[in-house]
This record gives C-alpha cells, structure tokens and sequence, in this order.
C-alpha cells in the first residue's frame, strides 16, 4: 500500500473517531455544561434565609429544569406563583433570564438540576463527520480491496 493511500485511510479512520467522540460528547456531557451553573444548583431553606431562596437561571440555549425537594417548596416562577411541589420540570427559552423563587415554613433541602439542549447544528456536524468518515473508509477499503485482486 502506498503512503497515499495509508495517509487517505487514516484520515477517514480519524473523521470517523472524531465525529464518533464529538457525538458521545455531545450526548454525554454537553447538556450538563450550563454557563454559570454548571448541571445544576443546590439550595437550603432555612431559618437563616427566611426559608426562601431565589436564584436567577438564564438561558443562552434551551434549558430544561428540575426542581428536586425532600418537603413541599412553594414555586415562583419568573414573579408568578407556580403552585406547591417537591418536584416539578419546567422550560426556560433561550436568551432569557428568569428570577426562581422558592419559599417554605420549614426546612427544606434540594436542588435544581439543569440539562441544556443540544443545538442542531452541533448534531449534524457530529453525524457529518461521523458519516463522512465511515463512508470514506468503507469506499477506501472497498477499491484497495478490488486493485489488490
């Protein structure tokens, strides 16, 4: 095999594990990267609080929230009373700031945990690269194997 075509095969080899790593990334671990909060918050209502907590989320892309407690929290979202819950999934659009407010009589320990979506256009570059790569090493393999007959 000429150094061409070794160097051409690897190139596909390392398309292919790129877009495969870029894809896992992108699955595994970028929807828990949230600028500022990283996967989420914890939060502690207490006497020395006033058994409130309030923390501002924003969104620089599509974030999904969930509010986990171990006693009913009274949920303010955004300045609006959302209701008395110990768990509860709600959107945050992307490019907004939203105030969550958490009130209660009694202790209460939680936490927020926040996964962002995956922007499109990263999946498809992970798919492109991912698919670019494979089908360049099968179409490579498939003509050394005929001009090696």
């Amino acid at each position: 095999m000429s150094k061409i075509r070794v160097l051409t095969l690897a190139l596909f080899f390392s398309m292919s594990f790129a877009g495969l790593a870029y894809l896992l990334y992108l699955q595994l671990l970028y929807p828990t990267l949230i600028p500022g909060y990283g996967g989420g918050e914890r939060f502690s209502l207490t006497n020395e609080n006033n058994h409130s907590f309030q923390i501002p989320w924003f969104a620089h892309s599509r974030l999904h929230l969930t509010l986990q407690a171990n006693d009913t929290v009274e949920l303010h979202v955004d300045g609006e009373y959302v209701g008395d819950y110990t768990h509860y999934d709600f959107v945050i659009e992307p490019g907004r700031e939203v105030p969550v407010l958490l009130k209660s009589s009694s202790t209460v320990s939680g936490m927020f945990t926040a996964r962002q979506e995956i922007p499109l256009e990263k999946q498809v570059l992970a798919l492109g690269l991912l698919l670019t790569g494979l089908s360049g090493t099968a179409i490579f393999a498939r003509i050394g194997r005929s001009i090696a007959s």
